[in-house]
């Protein structure tokens, strides 16, 4: 397959994560399998940025950096703050405190740090069901899909608000579709992950 046919085939999965994550909160008022959802597309994103073959066989560490360049590259400014301060509160960062929490653990992953347990009780916020002005409400009147309140030392609460994390993660598909048509080594990371992964068989 050419270029023209793998970017149309990435549009089409991103239409149908995007479009899947927003059903399931307004339709389905799903609320953590559409959190644990968004975690897992930013690391898919990131595949596509960073191939499998640019990797030596066995190499440790390439999911989280995939999720990482996203979080700090291609989702809004306002992330990087909550992803610098994970890292300082959770020890491990975003990745493991997020996506694994939730995707092993049921639970955002918290750790001791020097003796002293740190604390983070987490709230996902999505819509009533069919309730379309909420879902807009969530997405204009927030500035980010992630927030941290400081409860008191060492004890935090997270939130969560969906419909506002889908919009910044369609915004980050979007970011990264204009550098792959625009810069050359996107492209060829790009068209070396579609190749790895056979995108010409997802319809």
């Amino acid at each position: 397959m050419n270029f023209t046919d793998y970017y149309s085939k990435f549009e089409t999965m991103q239409r149908w994560a995007i479009g899947d994550l927003r059903k399931s909160t307004i339709k389905g008022t799903a609320n953590f399998l559409v959190a644990m959802g968004l975690f897992n597309y930013i690391e898919m994103l990131g595949a596509f940025y960073f191939p499998e073959e640019e990797f030596k066989k066995g190499t440790r560490g390439i999911p989280e950096k995939r999720f990482n360049y996203v979080f700090e590259n291609f989702l809004p400014k306002q992330y990087k703050a909550i992803f610098k301060e994970l890292k300082d509160i959770a020890q491990k960062g975003a990745y493991d405190c997020l996506r694994c929490g939730m995707a092993h653990e049921y639970f955002i992953k918290a750790y001791s740090t020097k003796g002293t347990d740190i604390t983070i009780a987490y709230t996902i916020y999505g819509v009533s069901e069919n309730d379309e002005a909420g879902y807009m409400e969530n997405v204009v009147s927030k500035d980010c899909g992630i927030e941290i309140i400081t409860l008191e030392k060492n004890k935090y609460h997270l939130r969560v608000y969906n419909p506002r994390f889908i919009h910044d993660l369609n915004s980050a598909f979007e970011t990264f579709k204009e550098l792959v048509r625009k810069d050359k080594t996107y492209k060829e990371k790009f068209m070396k992950r579609c190749q790895e992964i056979h995108l010409e068989n997802f319809n």
